[in-house]
């Protein structure tokens, strides 16, 4: 595993550049969604907002979010309860169901008491409570209430998650690195290090409109063009190209295998199989050398492609 110190980072004003590291957090993010899409739109960004926008990631981070933990003494002692909700068996794809439950801190064995069910209907994208427990410790329909609030201040949110969603699309398409160390950290080649500037500057704004009281944060440094350098970006390289090629390899034949001969999907993964081989090219330029150790697995992915050209060709002529 690659470690931060083993990592020689250079000042602005030097020469022999190969590139950037960057990294960026943005823990507990909450952005209006209008606002959100404005500030990517304004950057010129091709994705500004989640591919997928569906109510129910409200309803699981409201959910999510609603916990307490009550402490009081009494003539018997003190006592520690738990309020939360957790995951219900799903047996109906329509409904979501989620347990408010209270759990009550023992010394050896916690015991656990269920005060609500919490739902949301997906053909709606409605959220409600049913099935109330009395308990005398607890206010359980304010708990409820609580729930609702919170979900109606996430659907008109977005997310880190989201956010994060539209940062790696535009390090993808930065042909961005993930450096093997735990934490948001990226290789940027040196060709794309403008797109990165942006980058930052997007999250500088979207930080501003943060209305969540956590850290946003982004950084980035030069990295020396030598040989050492270039060896470890090289090792990097191949890690992330390693992983990209056999999550390709497993999804497009599971694709072949169950005969489908969607032209989008077809379309996207000879997209998706081209960047790769444009990534290659790019970091052979930038580090100087063939990075020619996995040619023999992208061999296989280049078979897949050729299948599924083979089989966009026949489904056209078929619908022709």
């Amino acid at each position: 595993m690659m470690r931060m110190e083993n990592l020689m980072a250079v000042p602005e004003n030097s020469t022999g550049i190969i590139g950037k590291m960057f990294y960026y957090s943005i823990a507990n993010l909450l952005v209006r969604r209008d606002r959100l899409i404005a500030i990517g739109q304004d950057f010129g960004f091709p994705k500004v907002k989640p591919t997928k926008d569906s109510l129910s990631g409200a309803y699981r981070c409201a959910t999510s979010a609603l916990k307490d933990r009550v402490t009081f003494r009494d003539a018997a002692g003190t006592h520690i309860y738990k309020i939360y909700c957790r995951e219900n068996k799903q047996e109906d794809a329509a409904v979501i169901c989620r347990e408010l439950v209270k759990e009550t801190l023992n010394s050896k064995t916690n015991s656990y008491a269920k005060l609500a069910n919490i739902l949301f209907v997906r053909e709606r994208e409605e959220m409600y409570y049913d099935n109330l427990q009395h308990d005398p410790d607890v206010d359980v329909q304010s708990y409820c209430e609580k729930a609702l609030t919170l979900f109606d201040r996430f659907r008109s949110c977005y997310t880190s998650d989201h956010v994060d969603s539209i940062i790696k699309d535009q390090l993808d398409r930065m042909q961005a690195v993930k450096i093997s160390i735990h934490g948001n950290l990226y290789f940027i080649p040196r060709p794309f290090l403008p797109q990165l500037s942006i980058l930052e500057d997007y999250l500088s704004v979207v930080k501003s409109a943060n209305l969540n009281e956590s850290l946003v944060t982004c950084n980035s440094m030069y990295v020396a063009d030598d040989e050492g350098q270039r060896e470890k970006m090289a090792e990097e390289f191949y890690a992330n190209f390693r992983r990209d090629v056999e999550a390709y390899q497993e999804k497009i034949q599971q694709f072949l295998d169950k005969g489908g001969t969607s032209q989008a999907t077809m379309d996207r993964w000879q997209e998706r199989i081209a960047a790769l081989q444009q990534k290659k090219q790019s970091y052979e330029e930038v580090l100087r050398r063939q990075l020619d150790a996995l040619d023999d697995d992208y061999a296989f992915l280049q078979m897949q492609s050729q299948e599924l050209k083979l089989r966009s060709m026949q489904t056209k002529l078929k619908a022709a």
